[in-house]
């Protein structure tokens, strides 16, 4: 029992010894690194003027960049080729291969900085089109996880509406960049194509449902003019009524859709909104003015380090 008492009173008095030589590192430390600038004070004060200076004309000349955000729909399948054209675009961009963005933007080439593309979740409108939606919604959540689903980028070509924003340089040309943007990714011919083939259809459908509301409209007149009258001619029974009022009802539904669906095809990939030049808020960021004196302040302690250890070496070395 003495033995372990006697034990713990070595270890706590070896942790109290450490203890106090880090304290004294620190403090040694902090002292060393007064020294340092009371040596050097003038020289660090030089290295501040010059990296305001500097750091001042970096912000004088620096362009601002700003986030520009369009809400689009891409029709006609043009979700995948969409998402591609969108990641060679940054691909040129990172890479700088100016060839394709002189093609497309002319001489406002340079100012564009990146492109990200993202679905804007609507998973109810989704499920809303069509019950066979509803039962790949349901059996592909059974296998998973459905937050995962719903982000996941091979389901976005189901969403109706995508968030494009442009990072761009200067808030002068946004527009003009934009809209030549938008006029190459819709420059596609075999969309083209696709685009007069669903306008016609679109139109056809049209006009039959018209042709169909009217028909039960003149269904509904004969049958309410005939009841006013001596004849006994009518609709069988009030279930028939009920289904051609209820589907003349499902038919105006599905005419606004179709209707709606006109104005969406008007291009292959349809700009619905957009908002120009704003702010780009980042977590963390500093003036040039503040962080190239401190840069240049780093730069020359790291110098004086590497030097002091050096000598410390010769010296050691000499010592051998």
């Amino acid at each position: 029992m003495a033995q372990h008492n006697s034990s713990e009173e070595v270890d706590l008095g070896y942790l109290l010894k450490k203890s106090n030589d880090f304290l004294k590192s620190i403090v040694r430390g902090f002292f060393m690194i007064v020294a340092f600038f009371r040596k050097f004070f003038i020289a660090i004060i030089i290295l501040i003027i010059v990296g305001f200076i500097y750091g001042y004309y970096k912000d004088s000349n620096l362009t601002k960049s700003y986030n520009n955000e369009i809400i689009i729909i891409p029709n006609f399948e043009t979700v995948d080729y969409l998402y591609d054209k969108v990641e060679a675009i940054n691909n040129k961009i990172s890479a700088g291969d100016t060839i394709l963005l002189k093609n497309v933007l002319d001489t406002n080439y340079r100012k564009i900085n990146s492109i990200k593309l993202e679905p804007i979740v609507d998973i109810y409108n989704f499920v809303s089109k069509s019950y066979r939606n509803y039962d790949v919604l349901r059996l592909i959540a059974e296998k998973q996880d459905f937050s995962e689903y719903i982000a996941d980028l091979s389901t976005s070509k189901y969403y109706k509406y995508h968030r494009m924003q442009v990072s761009i340089s200067g808030k002068e040309s946004s527009e003009i960049i934009v809209n030549d943007l938008l006029s190459y990714l819709n420059s596609n011919e075999h969309f083209r194509e696709y685009q007069k083939i669903y306008i016609e259809n679109n139109q056809f459908k049209i006009k039959e449902y018209y042709g169909m509301i009217s028909q039960i409209d003149s269904l509904l007149k004969a049958n309410s003019t005939l009841n006013t009258s001596a004849s006994n001619i009518s609709i069988n029974n009030s279930t028939d009524l009920f289904n051609l009022i209820d589907r003349k009802k499902q038919l105006l539904e599905d005419l606004v859709k179709i209707e709606t669906e006109s104005i969406d095809f008007e291009l292959p990939i349809k700009k619905v909104s957009s908002d120009y030049n704003l702010e780009i808020h980042r977590f963390f960021s500093i003036s040039n003015k503040f962080k190239y004196p401190l840069l240049l302040i780093i730069f020359f302690s790291i110098i004086f380090l590497f030097v002091n250890i050096i000598k410390r070496l010769k010296i050691y070395s000499n010592r051998e």
